[in-house]
């Protein structure tokens, strides 16, 4: 499916609105997942300056020569203004005319600049615009982007079914004497096959590796013993994130005692997920599960992240982010365990909050799949 489709006018007329509480003049977004989520498209990310500005009047995207043909196809249906240059030329007269064509002609005011854009483009943007300040885009995207809509849902529903199929396809593949590489190909090829935007990420880690929770996938050979896959791609233009446990050959009695604690918590963490509680409650349930076993040490990181267009988005769930849950609201829910040099455990899965609970996208089994290599 094709990101181009996500709605764009109701979502720059979101920003314009947002801008406008904040009395913030524009907002400039370099390439990257706030750009795809304003206007459904992003070009590519290189040493060439690319900025969406957006203002009170209209939206204007500059971009460099080589990347205009496309731009334009892209964004033929949006209400966005394609400014281009040539490379001996520079960004300068097209940023300002973005500008005016964004604010109407009014000053600069404020500028929110995306909080990852290149230090060298953003001072150049800068320089043009010469604004009365500069702040972080996350000033208004962050809000925006937390709480999903209807078609937003639907479309990490797609993703998630998109996971689901490569899961599967991942543990068909699983054979002794295969590679972690080629088992990680092997899932991105069902990505592919299954329709994916993109393959994102196929984690596979064997035996030691799967102690390392970003583990990469590397020339060991799959012997007897346990395999984490975590997987995720862009599917309908948003994000999948899924982790499952598979064990070749007879699983032994330490690690299934491990995985049931890990399962343990992650539904711990399913039933703190509430409208009105906070983020942390959810990191706290799913954490003292596992530090009740006296596994505490051993769970290095949050329980969760928030998920949409970006396969990592705000918020978190863990100490200290008191975000309160709301309806609409996407994240993942992964505990884990990781013994050094031995093995480690992960489960996690994509939750979206309604009003009476969150909703699981994944509909693999969230138990060991024992394969007999």
């Amino acid at each position: 499916m094709d990101d181009t489709t996500v709605g764009a006018p109701n979502r720059l007329q979101k920003i314009r609105e947002a801008l406008g509480r904040g009395a913030y003049g524009a907002l400039a977004l370099s390439p990257g997942d706030d750009m795809r989520y304003a206007v459904g498209f992003t070009p590519p990310y290189d040493e060439r300056l690319d900025f969406l500005i957006v203002g009170e009047a209209g939206a204007a995207l500059v971009v460099p020569g080589v990347n205009a043909t496309e731009a334009r196809t892209r964004l033929a249906q949006a209400p966005v203004h394609v400014l281009d240059y040539a490379d001996d030329q520079g960004p300068g007269a097209a940023l300002a005319k973005a500008l005016t064509l964004a604010t109407g002609g009014a000053s600069a005011g404020t500028v929110l600049v995306s909080d990852d854009a290149r230090y060298d483009h953003a001072r150049r943007l800068s320089e043009v615009l010469r604004p009365d300040g500069v702040d972080l885009a996350s000033r208004v995207m962050r809000s925006l982007r937390l709480v999903k809509d209807a078609d937003e849902i639907r479309r990490l529903r797609v993703s998630a079914g998109l996971a689901d199929q490569a899961m599967e396809a991942g543990f068909r593949a699983i054979r002794r004497g295969m590679t972690e590489m080629e088992l990680s190909d092997a899932i991105r090829a069902a990505f592919v096959e299954a329709g994916a935007d993109q393959a994102s990420f196929m984690m596979a880690a064997y035996g030691p590796g799967a102690a390392e929770p970003h583990h990469h996938p590397g020339p060991a050979r799959i012997g007897d013993g346990p395999i984490t896959l975590d997987i995720g791609c862009r599917g309908a233009g948003y994000a999948s994130d899924m982790t499952r446990m598979a064990y070749v050959g007879t699983p032994d009695a330490e690690f299934l005692k491990v995985h049931e604690i890990v399962y343990q918590a992650r539904m711990a963490g399913e039933r703190a997920a509430e409208i009105g509680a906070p983020c942390s409650a959810v990191d706290h349930a799913a954490r003292a599960v596992i530090a009740a076993a006296g596994y505490g040490q051993y769970f290095v990181h949050r329980t969760g992240h928030g998920i949409g267009v970006s396969t990592h988005e705000p918020p978190s769930m863990m100490a200290g982010d008191e975000t309160i849950l709301q309806p609409g609201m996407a994240f993942s829910i992964e505990p884990g365990i990781y013994l050094p040099g031995r093995f480690g455990v992960r489960i996690e899965d994509v939750a979206v909050m309604h009003a009476d609970g969150p909703e699981i996208l994944s509909h693999v089994s969230q138990q060991p799949r024992v394969v007999a290599g």
